[in-house]
Parts: C-alpha cells; sequence; structure tokens
C-alpha cells in the first residue's frame, strides 16, 4: 500500500483551489467513479462565512452524546489534515487515508481537481464505509459551486452568518455573496438560518422558490446571563444552557445548532433529550476560536481573518476590562490587510507582525505598512521569537496578548503545543 508521507505528497500536487469551475460536473465525474458514496449517507449541510464551523462543532456533540455515530467534515484543518474528517470526534487514520486514496487514484482523477475535492471523496468513502448515521458537512467556499454541494437531499441545510470574504470567488456585495450561500439549499428540505444574519434576505428568497420551510432561532426568546471571553450563561425557550466559548456570536452559533436539532426532532421523532443537548453545548470548543492558551498573563488565540471575524474579536476583548493589549499578527496575500489594521488599531496598543507561517502568507513588512498608515505601533518579528516577546511585553504593562488574522497562523501555533 502506498504510504501516508507519499500519499499526502500526490494531494498536495493538486492545487488548493483546483481550476476554477462553472458547475459541479468535476466532483459528479469523480464520485460516480467511485460509486457515488455520497448517496448513502444523510448530511446536515452548513454555508456560511463564519460560525459555521462552531455550528458544525455544537451539532457533531450533541449528535454524538445522544448516541449517533456522527461524521464531521470541516475545512481547513486546524491541527494537521487529518482533523477535517473525524468520526465521533477522532480523525480518520493515517492508513484509511491512504486506502481511500488509492482507491481514488485507481479512477483516476481529473488534474484539474483540487486538494478539496480529493479530501471530500476521502472523507465520503470513510463515512459510507464506517457506516455514519449523520454527517455534518461543512462547505469549503460559498456553497451553489462547492463541491459538498454535490449532494442531492440534506436533512437540513443550515446557513451561518454572511460577511465580505473570498470576494475574488463570491463577489463583491453582501447578496452576491449570500447568492452562492444560499445555494445549498434544496427543494422541500428545511433550512435554518442564523439569527441576525445579513444574508437573510437572499435567504428567504431562495427557500421560498424552493418550498423548504425556514426555521429561524427567536432573539426574543434568548435571555443571556453571562457573556464574556471565558464563556456564556443563557436561557433559550425556558431552558438553560452554557458555553465554554464565550462572545455574544457563540451564543447565535448555539442557538443555530440547538434550532437545527429542533429539526431534526421532528424528523426522528423526539430522541435526542434536551439535558444531553445542554451537557453537550457545555463542552464544546472549537480550537482558534478566541481560545484562552494561558491565564498569566492572558493569551487569546484567534482564527478571524475577514472583517465581521476580527470585529467581533475586538468587541469582546474591548469589553474584558484589559486596557493594554499586544497582538501577534499575521495574514494571508489573499485578505484584506487595511481592512483588519484599521480594525486591530483600535484594540491594540502595539502590533507585531509576522510571516512564514503558511507559503501564501502576506509579507510582514506590508502587514506593518498596513498598520503603520493607521498610526498604529507596528513591528516586524521572526515568527519563533515574537510570543516570548509578547508575554514579557504584556506581564511588564500588566496587559494580555492577543494571536490573530490567519487560521493558518493559529494551526501553526496550536502545532508548537
Amino acid at each position: 500500500m502506498i504510504t501516508y508521507q507519499q500519499t499526502m505528497q500526490e494531494i498536495q500536487k493538486f492545487s488548493k483551489s483546483g481550476v476554477p469551475v462553472q458547475n459541479l460536473d468535476r466532483i459528479a465525474k469523480l464520485l460516480d467513479a467511485l460509486g457515488n458514496p455520497q448517496n448513502d449517507l444523510k448530511f446536515i449541510h452548513i454555508a456560511g462565512t463564519n460560525g459555521k464551523g462552531s455550528v458544525a462543532e455544537y451539532l457533531t456533540d450533541i449528535l454524538q452524546a445522544a448516541g449517533f455515530r456522527t461524521g464531521t467534515f470541516t475545512s481547513p484543518y486546524i491541527r494537521e489534515y487529518a482533523d477535517r474528517i473525524r468520526i465521533n470526534s477522532r480523525n480518520i487514520p493515517e492508513d484509511a487515508i491512504c486506502k481511500y486514496y488509492e482507491k481514488i487514484r485507481s479512477v483516476h482523477p481529473d488534474p484539474a481537481c483540487s486538494q478539496f475535492e480529493i479530501t471530500l471523496a476521502i472523507g465520503l468513502l470513510y463515512f459510507q464505509e464506517e457506516k455514519t448515521d449523520f454527517v455534518i458537512l461543512e462547505t469549503g467556499i460559498g456553497g451553489l459551486l462547492d463541491a459538498t454541494n454535490i449532494i442531492s437531499k440534506p436533512l437540513v441545510s443550515v446557513l451561518t452568518s454572511v460577511s465580505r470574504d473570498h470576494m475574488q470567488i463570491l463577489g463583491n456585495t453582501i447578496p452576491e455573496i449570500a447568492h452562492h450561500k444560499a445555494g445549498i439549499i434544496k427543494s422541500d428540505c428545511p433550512v435554518v438560518i442564523s439569527p441576525d444574519n445579513k444574508g437573510e434576505m437572499i435567504f428567504r428568497e431562495v427557500a421560498e422558490q424552493k418550498h423548504a420551510e425556514i426555521f429561524i432561532p427567536d432573539l426574543q426568546a434568548c435571555d443571556i446571563r453571562k457573556c464574556d471571553l471565558h464563556g456564556n450563561d443563557f436561557d433559550y425557550q425556558g431552558i438553560a444552557y452554557h458555553t465554554r466559548m464565550g462572545g455574544n456570536h457563540q451564543i447565535k452559533n448555539a442557538l443555530t445548532a440547538l434550532e437545527t436539532i429542533q429539526v431534526l426532532r421532528k424528523i426522528y421523532n423526539d430522541t435526542i433529550p434536551v439535558e444531553i443537548t445542554q451537557k453537550a453545548i457545555s463542552q464544546t470548543i472549537v480550537p482558534a476560536r478566541i481560545q484562552v492558551l494561558q491565564t498569566d498573563p492572558l493569551v487569546i488565540l484567534d482564527g478571524s481573518h475577514n472583517a465581521d471575524g476580527i470585529g467581533v474579536l475586538t468587541d469582546l476583548l474591548s469589553e474584558s476590562g484589559i486596557s493594554s493589549w499586544i497582538g501577534i499578527c499575521g495574514m494571508t496575500d489573499t485578505k484584506d490587510a487595511d481592512a483588519a489594521a484599521f480594525q486591530l488599531t483600535l484594540l491594540l496598543s502595539k502590533v507585531l507582525c509576522v510571516d512564514s507561517f503558511s507559503g501564501n502568507a502576506l509579507q510582514k513588512e506590508q502587514l506593518r505598512d498596513a498598520f503603520v498608515k493607521q498610526h498604529a505601533m507596528a513591528s516586524v518579528m521572526e515568527l519563533e521569537q515574537a510570543l516570548p516577546y509578547a508575554i514579557r511585553w504584556a506581564k511588564g504593562s500588566h496587559g494580555a496578548v492577543v494571536i490573530c488574522g490567519s487560521l493558518y497562523l493559529a494551526s501553526w501555533y496550536l502545532n508548537q503545543e
């Protein structure tokens, strides 16, 4: 059998995005050659700009706790390639990746395929053979032309918050981006829309055209008792919930997951007890989502990389009671560094700009210049030296550290542990 190292080398020969597509013919052809494993699976399909990873984890933990064999497919990976494909929160084994890739290789996939399409095919083969009860399926980019949209009839489609990201692919306006996300809505399949969603009008229009019943969490039925960096306590429809992940955005993500579970309860005759849902929600944690790495001094790790995500981060940190923040910031060259610098400058007393955490990292000098334009105190630093320096600074100023700007940067730090 092909080794894991050889398998990863071959997968990486496919480009990250593949040759641009106008339809789903390429992934359809690949999966057809593999026997269409997706047709044997039951999906909860999730699209959105921000929040879809957290919603996916809330749903995974709830369904797993309720006794269902639950597959999860997410993008991108956080620590390692295998964490994109999991069953009951366990990564796909390396030998399984090799096994399913060999099957894919045997049908001669189109060289124009993306790494994402190959990874999706591996995941679907794995979930099929392991006989999962559900698959939580997160889109990569968009929805309409995303390879995951090859599935024909999900149990429920879930749409999380929409903001400007991947605009070179999805369009420059919220309605254009929302239209792509709405592509996962299928005829006569229920759709859950996250509360306070900028794409709601477009989502409603598409859902009504496709006779898809719409469910939206009722913010009026949510009573927030605590909301900070260290977690949230709230009541929803008279039931108490706690989340380990802090911030108002995580309450909205949790409500979206709870509304999705309500839809599944109707399908499966209320076989998901409230007590299990409460406990699962309280234990869910997603790496690099305003994650506390240490407390003395406080070090926060966050993968936000677009305007709304960075806005959520800065709002929450500004309400923390800590007045001095030093940022370690790195971004990829596809993101809007000027917009990020504008928002982060409102929070940060000092910024250390880094690169080399990924192949497409923006040069640290360019990122520094974006901050300097906002009159920020910014400097460049080698990646390995940034955190020790920032911790010393935070201790000396009774402040805290935030690492932000890219999921790839967050992944680099998590892999140093």
